[in-house]
């Protein structure tokens, strides 16, 4: 398991930031990692899988080399920055696929799910993911999941949702074993693979990030009442971790909360 933080009072960017992650109550080890340098607006969850310690590696591995790029790239130029982080993402994905050959692992490898923040413009961000860590923004009590589940539940009812709505909706079910196989995580494939997409941001919107141990245990409506509940982002981790828990805490869970 691997945390890293910056400064959380930092003049040049405007969010308050709480954050925890844990095993659960299954799994023997954590694998999940989490990234959060709130200076320089960087934000990121990853949870590994693999063989032996590969899943805790390649998740580590990437938090870790997203932090090294922000310490090296002195340009605080957002777009400069973006292409610096999805180029090191490759590098890391070679790294996890010649460990692998190396430990002859089957598999190994990590979902990731990032936002970077212009903090010269902080009312504007990019979202990357691959594999099924999301991203969640709450504006004016709504919540909305501003990445998709790279997992063929997901895919599969995505392409049927135009003819059959219903059965989409099972596909896509976090109780539907479908939802838990990865079409997409950074270590598993020749190149990584992941959606990048630019988001907004107003004042008073709350960000969650989280590996699939929080949403494989509670339901979009119940994340999104916890969220609203929340006078600050330390209470939102604790309310979400407490709900976590009572449902079992079944896998390693990570929580990012950040109140613009």
């Amino acid at each position: 398991m691997f945390e890293f933080f910056a400064r959380r009072d930092s003049p040049r960017f405007p969010f308050a930031v709480a954050t925890v992650t844990d095993r659960g109550f299954v799994r023997r080890a954590n694998e999940d990692s989490l990234l959060c340098l709130a200076e320089d607006g960087l934000f990121c969850v990853s949870d590994g899988m693999g063989g032996g310690d590969g899943g805790a590696l390649a998740s580590r591995w990437i938090c870790e080399a997203f932090a090294a790029v922000m310490e090296a790239e002195k340009s605080s130029v957002y777009e400069i920055r973006q292409f610096a982080l999805v180029k090191e993402l490759q590098r890391v994905n070679d790294r996890i696929r010649a460990f692998a050959k190396a430990q002859g692992y089957r598999m190994m490898g990590a979902t990731m799910a990032m936002m970077l923040v212009d903090v010269a413009k902080p009312s504007r961000a990019v979202v990357c993911h691959a594999g099924d860590s999301r991203i969640y923004r709450m504006r004016a009590g709504e919540l909305a999941q501003l990445t998709r589940d790279h997992t063929v539940g997901n895919e599969l009812g995505r392409a049927l949702s135009a003819n059959s709505a219903e059965r989409a909706a099972d596909l896509q079910s976090r109780r539907n074993p479908l939802t838990h196989i990865l079409t997409r995580a950074v270590g598993t494939e020749l190149r990584a693979r992941p959606d990048i997409a630019e988001i907004d941001i107003k004042r008073g919107d709350r960000f969650l990030f989280c590996s699939d141990g929080v949403h494989d245990m509670l339901e979009n409506g119940r994340i999104s009442a916890l969220l609203a509940d929340a006078s600050n982002p330390s209470a939102a981790v604790k309310k979400l971790e407490v709900a976590v828990r009572n449902a079992g805490a079944a896998d390693n869970y990570t929580i990012i909360c950040a109140f613009a």
